[in-house]
């Protein structure tokens, strides 16, 4: 025992500083016990009359000591890393506001920084790459939309904009029209309000299974996909197989992801794969395949445009790819410009109010470019407040800031539509990590970081692996929390099934109003609309009692040119008019 004792002080005496990450380990995990076992908030000053200060103490000297016996430095530093990222994860699962998370970052980077984690030499298989990739678009397509599906059965999904999509591929399947009455409180094509054909390769699977879920299913899927664009593109740049697999990892957790496709089904969910794919094929000079996901990337939106006009700018100046660019650059110019013109004068117009920040002349979106330029300051002024420097963590934390590290000067225009489309505009939603505005940005930055992370210097891996670590803290801050709903869905089983008898006694061919929460449960309905908005007369109006509303009460329906179809108070009625 005694040369035992004996071999170790000489072990530390030739290097001291061998004891502090063993220290620091013992410490985060004794803390994340504490956390864990002990019933008070941990943020709370309760917490610390029941965690006795000697017993810790204890408790710490205790795991120090364990830790002391052993001398293979790699699994202490590994033990180091995982016991920050645990008490970290253990925290955030308690407590997810967003500076919060920020702070356990910093705890990780930290731990990560003064590890010596590149020392460990550990390689993946491009077999097992791919294997990878394939098992994390699953476990995302079935993770979240496992959520969205029970939301959706539970009746808590609205009107805008599920329920608008939801009886728009009710009218595709039976007419090919993108048609809707519940957007505007009227018989009209979608596409006169948001230009989106993409939504047609949907359609061959929704006529498959003609559901809602179909489509929650598929938003996710289509999501994921990008998974595989993401790691040829880290091949094109001779990354290592791990550090592809790490960046699939990135991608799945990006909170910008999981947050747009948790808001349900929208056109934007196409970005992410299509810009992934068409810079895979920028990178390879092809032609062909260049022009194909441009004009699938512009079939989603009318402001797609700016995406692939950024693009192909930034492959003009950093790849001098001057063919393929310049013919997309005057493609997505022109296509833009037929849109607008045509949404001005056959539909809705271009939705410009989310930019009246900047528009002071009837030069409409142009005169956000003028005012830019001429008081850039402004731009700054307008580009910065708490809830948009929470929406930037949120988009740049998770990628541990590398596109924001950029060798060249050409590659801050990749930075451009993430500043245009969601920190410059004033319309909340753009800048909010729960809706759908984050995927071509948030595709953008991913592949930043990638071509950034390519001329890092040696230290490159422990950037790389503190993204996948604080991506994984910043998913189960956003969107952990909707996991809950998997045990909510269970305890809602007898109101789920008196709503389902109370949709069911509705006619599929009469008229009907209805609030927002149900309305995409009658997507099958032919004349549909929101009862809160509508100025349309109903044959029948199904209303929710689970909210309140001074929109609506049961009185409203208690008098004589109503009859009661079907009342449960607190929960739901169908009233018919008479």
């Amino acid at each position: 025992m005694t040369n035992i004792i004996t071999g170790y002080v000489s072990y530390f005496k030739q290097d001291p500083a061998r004891l502090m990450p063993r220290l620091i380990t013992a410490w985060l995990f004794v803390s994340q016990i504490y956390l864990i076992f002990i019933p008070e908030p941990f943020n709370s000053l309760s917490f610390f009359p029941k965690n006795g200060f000697a017993a810790f103490l204890l408790f710490l000297l205790t795991a120090f000591a364990a830790l002391c016996a052993i001398r293979n430095e790699k699994a202490i530093n590994l033990l180091m890393i995982s016991a920050a990222f645990t008490y970290c994860i253990a925290a955030v699962s308690e407590y997810s506001e967003m500076y919060f998370i920020l702070g356990c970052s910093v705890i990780i980077a930290a731990v990560v920084h003064f590890s010596k984690i590149s020392d460990i030499k550990f390689s993946v298989s491009a077999k097992t790459l791919w294997l990878t990739g394939i098992l994390l678009i699953l476990l995302f397509t079935a993770a979240v939309g496992t959520v969205c599906c029970l939301k959706y059965k539970n009746h808590w999904t609205p009107c805008y904009d599920f329920g608008i999509f939801a009886q728009m591929f009710r009218y595709m399947r039976e007419t090919g029209l993108p048609m809707t009455t519940c957007e505007r409180d009227g018989l009209l094509s979608h596409f006169a309000v948001h230009f989106s054909p993409i939504f047609y390769l949907l359609l061959p699977f929704y006529m498959l299974i003609p559901s809602p879920l179909t489509l929650l299913l598929g938003q996710c899927l289509v999501s994921a996909s990008g998974v595989i664009p993401l790691i040829l593109i880290c091949g094109n740049h001779k990354l290592s197989n791990l550090s592809a697999a790490i960046f699939a990892l990135c991608y799945t957790l990006y909170p910008a992801f999981a947050g747009g496709c948790g808001f349900y089904l929208h056109e934007n969910n196409f970005l992410a794969p299509l810009i992934m794919w068409l810079i895979y094929f920028f990178e390879r000079d092809k032609l062909v395949p260049i022009l194909v996901f441009g004009f699938l990337t512009l079939a989603v939106k009318e402001d797609a445009a700016v995406y692939t006009a950024i693009v192909s700018l930034y492959f003009i100046f950093a790849r001098k790819n001057y063919r393929c660019s310049v013919y997309l650059l005057v493609i997505s110019i022109t296509y833009f410009m037929a849109i607008t013109y045509f949404l001005s004068s056959h539909g809705d117009g271009v939705m410009t109010g989310r930019y009246d920040n900047y528009i002071y002349d009837e030069s409409g979106l142009f005169a956000v470019i003028k005012a830019a330029l001429q008081n850039p300051l402004y731009a700054v002024q307008q580009s910065l407040n708490q809830d948009k420097i929470k929406y930037i963590l949120q988009m740049l934390l998770p990628l541990m800031f590398m596109p924001l590290r950029p060798k060249s000067a050409e590659r801050l225009l990749l930075l451009l539509p993430f500043i245009l489309v969601n920190i410059t505009t004033n319309y909340v939603y753009q800048y909010d990590i729960y809706y759908q505005y984050g995927f071509g940005s948030g595709a953008i930055l991913i592949y930043l970081s990638v071509i950034n992370y390519g001329d890092m210097g040696g230290e490159r891996k422990k950037s790389l692996l503190c993204a996948a670590l604080c991506s994984a803290l910043v998913f189960l801050g956003t969107f952990g929390g909707r996991l809950n709903y998997l045990g909510y869905y269970g305890r809602s089983a007898e109101e789920r099934a008196i709503i389902d008898k109370a949709i069911g006694l509705v006619p599929e061919d009469a008229s009907v109003a209805c609030c927002t929460f149900l309305l995409p449960n009658m997507y099958y309905i032919e004349e549909l609309y929101q009862l809160e908005s509508t100025e349309n007369e109903a044959e029948y109006y199904v209303v929710d009692f689970r909210i309140e509303s001074d929109q609506y009460s049961a009185e409203d329906f208690a008098g004589k040119e109503f009859e009661a179809v079907f009342y449960e108070e607190g929960i739901v009625g169908v009233f018919r008019k008479v």
